[in-house]
């Protein structure tokens, strides 16, 4: 059975110590970021746990110097850093959760990243998971695809920092600007726009920032390169577009990811038009079109007839994000998923250290 989290936040009063908190993200990406670093970041400026984030697996004796109460590793896959996780096992006491927010056993094969993967991941996947104590994904449909006694989902959410203090502002131009952001594992995804992009280019400026297809780019009247982590949602934000697109093919992988795109977009100020998929089943004021290349067309011609219109929109996209989908409100979550039950560190707490507001 899967657990999901409810709508907690936990806050640490009159404690003896804090719960030291041992972390690898996978990368230094998306990823590794919004899963791991911003989440212990965010609890550690909060005052709920002591810790530190390490970008590699530890020698024997950093690690009992340490002694964590609680490691979390993010999809673990190389049979190195199986062994490390092995080891740490065997070293100390402290419960390990494993956290992952990709479907990489059912990949596209148009998507680039799929080359990257190894093709025994789901036999690494399963000895990695096998010993932690708990297992965290991004969706419920991604927790679905694996069987382990104590598994949780922690949807993800956007950091205050920047998201939350973004320059937003519109360019005023003749045309709407309709746009798209995105990486190369995106590419398959596009695809779902190869005759939608050229059918507007008469009435709509497309403006794409990320790697695309030369098929769409000689319809652009701007392209963009994509910019380092810490420059992209400004640079996202200084798009200045009047509407965002969100393809996504239909595809186990991609049933299984997060709603993260629409978050950022929606920072932004952006209202969005949108797959109507798995993964963008959550309640914002998207709009959302199967696959067919007209229902995209018919979307966009009518989101832009009304510019006021469209910009009220975006305003409410930004509101629902802002108020909803910042870390600093699912504090809790994460702190339950990584920290409770925590009766070993718990059990070094005055009785009244834990108090739970609902």
């Amino acid at each position: 059975m899967t657990l999901r989290i409810t709508s907690t936040l936990w806050i640490l009063t009159m404690t003896d110590r804090l719960p030291f908190v041992l972390a690898t993200p996978a990368d230094d990406y998306a990823c590794g970021r919004y899963r791991v670093r911003d989440p212990f970041k965010a609890l550690f400026n909060a005052g709920l746990v002591d810790g530190v984030v390490f970008p590699y697996f530890l020698d024997d004796q950093l690690f009992r110097d340490l002694a964590p109460d609680v490691v979390v590793v993010q999809r673990v896959l190389e049979h190195e850093q199986i062994a490390a996780v092995e080891r740490y096992r065997r070293l100390g006491s402290a419960r390990i959760v494993f956290d992952l927010d990709d479907l990489l056993t059912i990949t596209p094969r148009d998507n680039k990243c799929t080359r990257r993967f190894h093709d025994d991941v789901a036999a690494r996947l399963n000895r990695a998971m096998s010993i932690c104590d708990r297992l965290i994904f991004s969706t419920d449909y991604l927790a679905s695809h694996f069987s382990h006694a104590d598994k949780v989902v922690c949807q993800n959410s956007l950091p205050d920092s920047p998201w939350a203090n973004l320059c937003v502002s519109r360019r005023l131009s003749a045309k709407p600007r309709v746009g798209w952001a995105g990486s190369a594992g995106h590419l398959g995804d596009l695809k779902l726009l190869y005759k939608v992009v050229p059918a507007l280019s008469d009435v709509v400026d497309w403006v794409f920032m990320g790697q695309i297809p030369q098929v769409i780019a000689r319809h652009c009247a701007e392209v963009h390169s994509l910019v380092p982590i810490d420059q992209y949602p400004q640079r996202l934000a200084d798009l200045g577009l009047d509407l965002a697109v969100a393809p996504l093919q239909s595809h186990p992988y991609n049933d299984a990811k997060s709603h993260l795109r629409l978050l950022e977009l929606g920072a932004c100020g952006y209202p969005v038009i949108c797959s109507d998929v798995q993964a963008f089943a959550v309640q914002l004021p998207v709009h959302r079109c199967s696959d067919d290349p007209s229902d995209w067309i018919e979307a966009v011609r009518g989101a832009i007839a009304d510019r006021d219109a469209l910009s009220a929109w975006g305003d409410r996209m930004r509101a629902d994000v802002l108020a909803h989908w910042l870390l600093s409100g699912r504090l809790g979550h994460w702190f339950d998923v990584w920290l409770n039950p925590f009766n070993e560190c718990n059990s070094r707490l005055a009785p009244s250290a834990l108090i739970n507001y609902l």
